[in-house]
């Protein structure tokens, strides 16, 4: 099957993130405690994650901004009590190096989270949090890469709130009946073959952040065409996109946006084929709770990029997932993230 690397990465989540725990635990103990203001961030997932955790990092009680890369190179006045944190699974992406450059040259303390401690970013950083595992596949959808950057971000906020190392790990002995779930869930979604249109993602708050992830999926499935937006926004022009056989996909998580998504889907119901809202557990107040909220948005998006995938037999370990022109879109990705 030309899906079935992705289907390995997703398969192996559940058990890949609770061995690593102790591991993970242990060294984001060993970091320094911030002093003033935390930026987390990078480029793409790295970007995504810190958004879709900020619920959880707001009710650990640590104040941690989500960024962009982008963000920290220039638009944000960092100061020297500042502690920026930087992911990438590579440690090569560049502007995530400039972004720790810069933040050093501001005075900010920077950590870096990586698969390589050896690399440009993990270099260019004053502590590192390197991830205890291998990477399956870098050319398939970005599925456990993703996880264990979360993992590793909720780690790092619970070392800073002083929390026990054992914290997460309830959680995480949930996660295999979570991901059958979602499963389940996007097979429910999409249940056969059929010719897809447009697929929309909506979220609210930290659901953005998930729903902006879930958008990259298709995009990385060969170019899909697949949108994010915030829930209230949608309504505010991007809706007159809708077509009959695009996908409508709402993200939950809270009352609101729940309450909110369901306002959404219900009054675009007639004008496509499919609308679906992922429901969480939105009442619930601890911080575990809220990670495994993420955890499941998550396996959602991803089992239901890997079902269209597999129903549209995508090559996606190919460029472009064999769709026309891969090699010449690869070609100009290259030049354009090497500069």
């Amino acid at each position: 099957m030309m899906t079935s690397m992705m289907a390995r990465e997703i398969a192996t989540q559940p058990e890949l993130m609770l061995s690593i725990q102790p591991v993970l635990a242990r060294i984001c103990d060993g970091l320094q405690k911030p002093r003033g203001r935390v930026f987390v961030g990078g480029c793409g997932d790295s970007a995504f994650a810190p958004k879709a955790l900020a619920a959880v990092f707001r009710q650990i009680g640590v104040p941690i901004v989500p960024c962009s890369a982008m963000d920290l190179t220039g638009y944000i006045d960092l100061e020297p009590a500042d502690t920026v944190i930087l992911s990438s699974i590579s440690g090569s992406t560049r502007r995530s190096v400039e972004a720790a450059r810069v933040a050093h040259s501001r005075g900010a303390r920077v950590v870096a989270v990586t698969c390589n401690g050896d690399s440009t970013l993990g270099l260019a950083a004053d502590e590192l949090v390197v991830l205890p595992y291998t990477p399956l596949s870098r050319k398939t959808p970005h599925t456990l890469d993703y996880t264990v950057t979360l993992l590793a971000l909720v780690e790092i906020a619970r070392s800073y709130a002083a929390l026990p190392q054992e914290s997460t790990r309830a959680i995480l002995a949930t996660m295999p009946g979570v991901l059958a779930c979602a499963r389940s869930e996007a097979a429910a979604v999409v249940p056969v073959a059929k010719e897809f249109g447009k697929f929309f993602f909506l979220g609210a708050g930290p659901g953005l952040g998930t729903a902006e992830y879930g958008a990259a999926k298709f995009h990385e499935a060969g170019g899909l065409v697949a949108i994010a937006a915030e829930t209230e926004n949608f309504v505010h022009g991007m809706n007159f996109m809708l077509e009959p056989d695009d996908l409508l996909i709402a993200i939950g998580g809270s009352n609101l946006a729940e309450r909110r998504g369901g306002e959404v889907l219900s009054a675009f119901a007639s004008l496509v084929a499919t609308n679906h809202m992922h429901v969480g557990n939105a009442g619930s107040g601890s911080w575990q709770d809220k990670f495994a909220d993420v955890m499941a948005q998550t396996f959602f998006v991803q089992c239901l990029c890997l079902q269209v995938s597999t129903l549209l037999n995508l090559q996606l370990e190919e460029p472009r997932a064999g769709r026309p022109c891969g090699a010449v879109h690869l070609a100009a990705q290259t030049i354009a993230m090497a500069n």
